[in-house]
């Protein structure tokens, strides 16, 4: 034990007993005032109580009792009729209140209880009342003016308490006393009372204060202890070499030791206090990351690495928070130790950076800069297995660049290796999510993963690349397709399964890329995924002419029975999976009509003065203008036949023609028939 903490534990343990005997002093005195007080108050009313008998017995000028062996004839009272014989011959004396007295103290004497009185005087007529020596002393103490005494005092075992008051002379006691000298009011004698009192002990109190204090000693002792550890953790954290300071909740430095202000600054003004986010600035400050707002909010400790700025300069800390809390338990602010890691941090990077290059150029192709086969296969078991679990679509793209052999028999190999790094770039331009990956799979071949993509987003990227690779216009004067370079492709999308293989999805890609160059190259190839043919089977409906939709203008009603009609014939052509170049056929009829009829339609409704002629032109000019769209798309195979019948039959025929037209049919039949115009068919 070090020399302050026994002196510390000296001057408390000193205290505290100083403490509970001064407390246990200030309760013995003030026991014994009390137990004195109870016992004069106890022995002033027997006092009272004699007092008002003795009145009682003067008020009457004594009173007459039997004579017996006890009771005989007071000799000290010298009066007339003191004694008196009644008619029956008994015999009777005087009682006057001293004797009455006496005889009370003798009963007194005799009775359990032990109390005693006696009745004495400085002038006693009868000797035996003559004072004792304590009796004298508080007789005399009475004729210099005290009023009463009362003190405990030891008898062998027993422990009394002894009483004393002075008895006045009254007028009915002039009687016996004036040829003493007594006046009214001089203080005749006294009466004593002695009570025996219950020996006391204080033991309990004793062994009570005895108990605290040894608790109290325990206490101070693993206090002075726990304090002296946290005073020596204090001291260690303090003057430890490692930056630590105390901030309330309020953002403000209100500690900090020699390590901390020597690694962020001096305070600028040591008398103003200052807010560690103006001391020590960094990137979590005033965010969820700020230690003290996670320590406010009730955390028990946070750790985490942040950057701070000096001058400038960019340092890495790794910090660690702890509550400060007080007395109540709550935390009112926080300590933060500071270890600056910007050393260890700059060499992990240069770490990190070495070990990323090196992955890169085992994962990249050499030439193309994109990712390998090596990393392809890796990438794609992954994805699958991961799709395997979350049941979402996978596809994949195989390019093949349309007779590459030519192209370097032609231009050489060194344009032959321009070419594929251009054909890289245009896959990696088309791809905008970073999750998809393009890489060369083989020679002349690349591949595209595309993670949680359907048929037709596939498609539609698959289509984007062979379109943007054309536009590149790279020349291929020995191409069978084109007179620039072009390429096949084959898109694949399955349902991945937990039996399944990544294998799966490449064998269908390569088997589609090789149906396109069987096709003829310079084209996409995909599987139109089972539901959704289903979904298109669903959803296309035969439609059926009704008289209801005849407006009553012969040349519009033909047009609209030979619109729905054709209609009808795509849904056959559909539905019996014709080839894709007269479903085309059919496309291009239906929009050519279409054309022709909105322009009858128009002449017609001017002439018939159609108030809402402009709105309906400018909806004939959309549904004309998404039609062909649609159809150039759906040649280009990016999109599905479902959805261009979807919008020809039922959003132009159906919706627009059989239905939103009904507006102007009042205006048709009101009008004169007028000759249609240029175009008209009978």
């Amino acid at each position: 034990m070090k020399g302050s903490k026994g002196n510390l534990l000296l001057i408390m343990m000193t205290a505290w007993i100083c403490l509970l005997g001064s407390f246990l002093y200030w309760m013995e005195v003030g026991s014994r005032r009390e137990e004195k007080r109870l016992a004069q108050s106890t022995a002033s009313a027997f006092f009272q109580q004699i007092v008002i008998t003795r009145m009682w017995n003067a008020f009457h000028g004594g009173v007459y009792v039997p004579i017996t062996p006890l009771t005989q004839p007071n000799k000290y009272l010298q009066s007339k009729g003191r004694d008196l014989t009644a008619d029956n011959g008994l015999r009777l004396t005087k009682i006057n209140p001293s004797y009455m007295t006496r005889q009370i103290a003798e009963l007194a004497k005799k009775n359990k209880t032990g109390i005693q009185f006696h009745i004495t005087s400085l002038k006693p007529i009868r000797p035996e009342n003559k004072a004792t020596k304590w009796e004298e002393r508080w007789l005399k103490s009475f004729e210099q003016g005290s009023k009463e005494h009362g003190e405990f005092f030891e008898d062998g075992d027993i422990t009394w308490f002894r009483y004393m008051a002075p008895l006045l002379t009254g007028p009915e006691c002039l009687a016996c006393h004036a040829q003493q000298g007594y006046k009214v009011g001089d203080i005749r004698g006294g009466l004593s009372i002695s009570l025996p009192y219950s020996t006391h002990t204080h033991l309990y109190l004793f062994i009570g204060f005895g108990s605290v204090a040894v608790i109290g000693l325990i206490f101070i002792f693993i206090g002075t202890t726990l304090y002296e550890r946290k005073q020596r953790l204090f001291d260690a954290t303090f003057n430890s070499p490692v930056p630590t300071c105390v901030t309330d909740r309020h953002y403000t430095i209100l500690m900090a030791n020699e390590s901390y202000w020597a690694e962020f600054g001096a305070r600028p003004d040591n008398k103003k206090p200052i807010k560690c986010h103006e001391h020590r600035p960094g990137t979590s400050c005033h965010t969820e990351n700020c230690p003290l707002t996670r320590i406010m909010g009730g955390a028990n400790g946070y750790t985490y690495e942040t950057v701070k700025v000096f001058a400038g300069v960019s340092r890495h800390f790794i910090v660690s928070a702890k509550p400060l809390y007080d007395a109540r338990g709550s935390a009112f602010g926080c300590v933060e130790s500071f270890q600056e890691i910007t050393e260890r941090k700059r060499a992990e990077e240069a770490l990190e950076e070495s070990n990323r290059k090196l992955e890169a150029l085992s994962n990249t192709d050499g030439l193309t800069e994109i990712a390998n086969r090596r990393y392809f296969d890796k990438v794609l078991t992954q994805e699958y297995a991961r799709h395997a679990r979350s049941g979402a679509k996978l596809s994949l793209i195989l390019l093949d660049i349309d007779y590459f052999k030519s192209f370097n028999d032609c231009y050489g190999h060194i344009n032959g290796d321009e070419c594929l790094q251009q054909v890289a770039q245009v896959m990696t331009d088309c791809i905008t999510r970073s999750t998809d990956l393009v890489a060369r799979y083989g020679g002349e071949e690349f591949a595209c993963i595309l993670p949680e993509t359907d048929s037709r987003g596939a498609v539609a990227i698959a289509e984007k690349i062979r379109l943007e690779l054309m536009a590149r216009a790279i020349p291929h004067k020995c191409s069978k397709v084109a007179d620039c370079v072009t390429a096949s492709l084959g898109v694949a999308t399955v349902k991945c399964s937990a039996d399944g293989s990544a294998v799966d999805i490449v064998t269908q890609a390569d088997e589609l890329l090789y149906l396109a160059k069987s096709a003829g190259r310079n084209r996409v190839e995909f599987i139109l995924p089972l539901e959704v043919e289903e979904e298109i089977k669903r959803n296309l409906v035969q439609l059926t002419w009704k008289e209801s939709f005849c407006c009553g203008n012969q040349l519009i009603d033909s047009q609209h029975r030979s619109l729905l009609d054709i209609s009808n014939e795509l849904l056959e052509a559909v539905l019996s999976a014709g080839p894709s170049s007269q479903i085309s056929r059919i496309i291009t009829r239906l929009l050519d009509d279409v054309s022709q009829h909105f322009h009858d339609e128009e002449f017609i409704l001017k002439s018939a003065n159609f108030p809402g002629l402009d709105q309906h032109v400018a909806e004939h000019g959309k549904l004309l203008t998404k039609g062909l769209k649609l159809a150039e798309e759906f040649k280009a195979s990016t999109l599905t036949v479902g959805d261009v019948f979807q919008f020809l039959a039922y959003e132009v025929v159906m919706l627009h023609m059989l239905e939103a037209d009904r507006e102007y049919f009042p205006y048709i039949n009101a009008a004169d028939e007028t000759d249609p115009g240029p175009g008209q068919k009978a």
